[in-house]
């Protein structure tokens, strides 16, 4: 669907599944709308990769996950004319680091997942503690992006902790043939030699006989 004009803006395409993607122009602004998972968005003001928040935008739950990464077009539309119109209502201005909603803005845009934790955090000249604070006293969730890689980093932080006392080589492959060789000779357990790997249990025999080390099955067999 492309270059359709309706309700005071140019839509110049809209299309794809997950997520369902468009982009046009509203008052010489561009936007971009954005349906995946269980909700769709519409950015006004949107620069891609912009290390900036938009200057105005909506965010709509749809249906249940995944079902609005495959919303019908007639129905995208529909949502886009639906944000265009609270746009025209609200009539939202441009503000900027001098604004004293400013800071307000760019924490909303991070917690709708808007804005990464980096360029927020620039924007505020705050660390991620602050702004998750600030998050908090505001009642704004956490980005979701955000949450993850905290996730993830409180993931790998624990597994050195547990891998530490085994003085493993920094070296990946002699990193790697070390855990199979513990594990071999009964010294880690399949689950700690999967973690310690990122390795599929089912996948660690083969691996281990591709470098020619003992299974624990085949250890005992020698044993």
């Amino acid at each position: 669907m492309k270059d359709i004009e309706r309700n005071g803006y140019v839509l110049n395409w809209l299309g794809g599944n997950v997520p369902i993607q468009g982009e046009g122009t509203i008052d010489g602004k561009p936007f971009y709308f954005r349906a995946r998972g269980a909700q769709w968005s519409l950015e006004i003001d949107y620069v891609e990769e912009a290390d900036r928040p938009p200057m105005w935008w909506h965010v709509e739950e749809w249906g249940e996950w995944p079902d609005a990464g495959y919303m019908p077009a007639d129905v995208a539309l529909e949502m886009i004319d639906k944000a265009v119109a609270l746009y025209r209502e609200q009539r939202p201005q441009e503000i900027g680091p001098d604004h004293p909603g400013w800071a307000d803005h760019v924490l909303r845009a991070w917690s709708d997942d808007l804005l990464g934790t980096q360029p927020a955090t620039a924007l505020l000249g705050i660390d991620d503690d602050e702004l998750e604070k600030r998050a908090v006293e505001r009642g704004f969730p956490f980005n979701s992006y955000h949450e993850v890689a905290k996730a993830s980093k409180a993931r790998r932080q624990a597994l050195a902790v547990e891998m530490a006392p085994f003085n493993f080589p920094a070296d990946f492959d002699e990193k790697e043939r070390a855990i199979l060789l513990f594990w071999g000779k009964g010294m880690l357990s399949t689950d700690q030699a999967s973690r310690f790997l990122s390795m599929r249990p089912e996948s660690m025999p083969a691996r281990a006989r591709f470098l020619g080390i003992p299974t624990p099955i085949e250890q005992r067999d020698e044993d």
